[in-house]
């Protein structure tokens, strides 16, 4: 049996998923958390052997959390089961420690062969997931439009805490940097896509699939 952690924000997603894992027959689901601190208390008791993780807005975000186990515990195999596509997303949750990509909306099918292929010791991605990489490997950025590929994991970070509304002394507390530092990655985002403030950023970064719509 292939032991699994839920780790997924949302109440009705979670149950979904549970039913439909149970339909396998060879995996066995140990455990459910709803955000970042309550998988690392969960994971110093149980011992899964794949992680479906999603928890891209809980108090620690997804790269954070990821990043983590893959410091702490590399031997668990993460899949990151999402729903923002957006290639720069996809490749720095592989970045950090990530074995596997999964849209929200891949097939019931991909989803089992991606958790068994994972704890095989393969890399997967849903067909759709694959595409989008493939998309951006052979396409060339318009040169009025944004580069988002020039954005930083860290930078993500900054804008997902912003997004939840975060000032900048709660961000510094959280990522444990000065608040100089930041501002200085404010700047940077404000200049890389050529805005003016953070309600304009998290826009922008909302409609480009770097956070959730």
């Amino acid at each position: 049996m292939i032991k699994i952690l839920i780790a997924e924000e949302q109440a009705l997603i979670r149950q979904a998923l549970i039913s439909l894992l149970k339909q396998a027959g060879d995996f066995e689901i140990i455990g459910t958390v709803n955000d970042g601190s309550e998988l690392f208390t969960h994971l110093e008791t149980s011992k899964p052997d794949v992680i479906l993780l999603d928890l891209q807005y809980s108090k620690s975000n997804g790269l954070e959390v990821i990043k983590r186990i893959d410091d702490k515990m590399p031997w668990i195999k993460v899949i990151s089961l999402s729903l923002n596509n957006h290639p720069f997303y996809i490749k720095e949750m592989l970045k950090h420690g990530a074995k596997g990509f999964l849209s929200k909306n891949c097939s019931v099918e991909e989803l089992f062969d991606g958790i068994r292929k994972v704890y095989g010791g393969k890399t997967f991605f849903c067909s759709f997931c694959s595409n989008v990489l493939l998309r951006d490997f052979i396409q060339k950025p318009d040169d009025t439009a944004v580069d988002f590929r020039t954005i930083t994991a860290r930078e993500i970070e900054i804008i997902s805490f912003l997004a939840n509304g975060l000032t900048t002394k709660e961000i510094s507390e959280k990522l444990f940097i000065s608040n100089k530092t930041v501002e200085r990655h404010k700047s940077n985002l404000f200049r890389k896509m050529e805005l003016k403030n953070t309600a304009q950023l998290v826009k922008v970064a909302t409609e480009n699939g770097l956070l959730f719509s």
